[in-house]
């Protein structure tokens, strides 16, 4: 059977303040684009976390009380840090900055500390609460996790729903929240008072005040019944974790442009996504600038028949299908490029 490719790209329309100017080529997508069926997603897919989306096109769900195990996984896809068994949290390194009533939550490389201060905030946690069952690590020092003893009923949103956002105490649900919630302001209160911080403070740097933990629970069982992705591609450690677990092969972005294989491939596609979380235009024209590029031969293999299909999943219910054949040739006036997706 002939494969097919889904690209899980987040960020791709938007939401932009403004569009650049002038406007980039983009021809491989205005070529997709006009030749794509905007489809419904299935309900499971129809998810504003891309991690969910990546989860969900591999037949990985959770009830809507309870959260998505990402964390477990992707502690599997880094580089062989610790045992991915257990419970896992994320727990990002967060800046907290009052503004009126409210507190505002900051993250990812404009406040991330370096390594010495990770490892530093990291031994500090760990010494601190090293009767309470957690343990903290930092394959990174901008991706952090926390093992916890026992399975915790917790939800809180990924961090990239709440990045420069008002902080709620709602946010924090489940049976366990207000011990969570303890925590959480513990942490707070020992990142306050740290060395890494005081550092920062005479740098005129954000400090960290604490972690954002979110994704918790148990690796999953590997889904049955489901056709799973032969090959994942990409740089977030969910896809090296996935192929892992599933026992498939995963490539780096730069692999796959030396050798795209033919197999049904699955491409998370994180660097748009990024750059509007950094609210930095510049740096996502830059993203689809080489996004396009590395389409032009995607579109050249649906065009050589090596794909039979090509999915771009942009999320939030923004699914696009180009298959094979059965573009509509006639109506070619009526094809609409890129940048007519945001008019």
């Amino acid at each position: 059977m002939t494969p097919s490719l889904t690209l899980i790209c987040p960020g791709l329309f938007g939401p932009l303040p403004l569009l650049p100017q002038p406007r980039p080529a983009v021809p491989a997508l205005d070529r997709l684009i006009g030749r794509a069926t905007r489809i419904a997603a299935p309900a499971p897919l129809q998810h504003d976390d891309p991690l969910a989306v990546v989860l969900a096109h591999c037949g990985i769900f959770a009830p809507a009380e309870q959260s998505l195990p990402t964390a477990a996984l992707c502690v599997l896809g880094e580089d062989n840090v610790v045992d991915s068994t257990g419970y896992w949290f994320h727990a990002d390194p967060v800046h907290l900055r009052a503004d009126r009533e409210r507190l505002l939550c900051f993250a990812g490389a404009a406040i991330a500390p370096d390594r010495a201060e990770a490892d530093a905030l990291v031994t500090l946690f760990n010494a601190h609460f090293a009767h309470d069952g957690l343990q903290l690590i930092a394959p990174t020092p901008q991706r952090w996790y926390l093992r916890v003893a026992q399975p915790t009923e917790v939800q809180m949103p990924p961090l990239a729903q709440i990045q420069g956002m008002a902080l709620e105490t709602t946010l924090v649900r489940g049976a366990g929240a207000r011990q969570w919630h303890s925590l959480l302001n513990e942490v707070q209160m020992l990142f306050f008072n740290s060395a890494v911080n005081h550092a920062r403070e005479r740098q005129r740097r954000p400090v960290i005040s604490g972690m954002w933990t979110w994704g918790g629970g148990a690796l999953p069982a590997v889904p049955t019944g489901v056709e799973v992705p032969a090959v994942f591609i990409g740089e977030h450690p969910l896809l090296r974790g996935l192929a892992r677990h599933t026992g498939r092969e995963h490539l780096t972005l730069a692999q796959w442009r030396e050798r795209a294989p033919v197999a049904n491939s699955l491409i998370y596609y994180e660097t748009l996504q990024t750059a509007l979380l950094a609210q930095d235009l510049t740096a996502w024209t830059t993203a689809l600038l080489a996004l396009d590029a590395d389409l032009a031969a995607t579109a050249a293999q649906l065009r050589s028949g090596v794909l039979a299909q090509i999915v771009i999943d942009a999320c939030k219910n923004n699914q696009l299908h180009i298959i094979r054949g059965r573009a509509p040739l006639w109506k070619f006036w009526q094809r609409r490029g890129f940048f007519e997706e945001f008019t």
